[in-house]
């Protein structure tokens, strides 16, 4: 059981320099950066592999409806448990399915469990940045579900200009845009590469006027 001292700390706000944008579903989001994530569990648990613990699935890689392989894992994470608490479990591992090791010492929560997945990017290793990137998205998900960073999954906190140097709420110029694109843009052919492209340059003022210049020539 976690103690209120523990829930106050995963529960604790994030710097905004753990913030980054996410537009990977086609509208603007904020993630936090992995390490800040491990760093928050090793603050309160202990470092990994003795106050929590992780492991995840075989990976599994799956085409999308735009035919984009995208590579997915679920991540299973458990945190230590007093040695006299008495809801403790074993360790889980996987083989051919989740299981619960009952040879070893019950110090350990019940896992949580969370899909993490990343598309195929480009460069030099494409195959090993994804299943990291799956890895972590998968448990920095199973991390939100013991309170890290609540604020951000819930939508309370927003980027400004998307580089992570101001946090605040709202954020209206980038929900302009991705009105823009998902209400007229997408329809007439305009990628969510483009837009992507487009809402990463960091000033959503001009990406408007640049999506709509876009629009009118594509209808013109």
């Amino acid at each position: 059981m976690l103690t209120q001292d523990q829930i106050r700390a995963l529960r604790a706000p994030f710097p905004a320099k753990a913030l980054t944008p996410d537009t990977s579903r086609g509208f603007e989001l904020t993630s936090i950066k992995a390490a800040y994530v491990i760093e928050r569990l090793n603050d309160v648990f202990g470092p990994c592999g003795v106050g929590w613990r992780y492991v995840h699935t075989p990976f599994e890689t799956v085409v999308t409806g735009d035919q984009r392989a995208e590579i997915l894992t679920e991540v299973a994470l458990q945190y230590r448990v007093s040695d006299d608490e008495q809801r403790g479990c074993g360790p889980v591992k996987w083989h051919e399915g989740w299981r619960i090791r009952s040879d070893h010492p019950w110090h350990w929560s019940e896992p949580v469990f969370a899909v993490g997945g990343r598309g195929l990017g480009r460069g030099s290793a494409p195959n090993t940045d994804a299943r990291k990137s799956a890895v972590t998205d998968g448990l920095t998900k199973a991390a939100s579900m013991i309170g890290i960073g609540h604020q951000v999954f819930k939508g309370q906190v927003r980027l400004n200009g998307g580089n992570g140097s101001k946090a605040h709420d709202a954020g209206k110029d980038a929900t302009a845009f991705w009105s823009l694109y998902n209400r007229k843009a997408k329809d007439i052919g305009i990628t969510l590469e483009v837009a992507k492209d487009l809402a990463g340059r960091g000033d959503w003022d001009e990406a408007y006027r640049e999506l709509k210049m876009l629009i009118e020539k594509a209808v013109a």
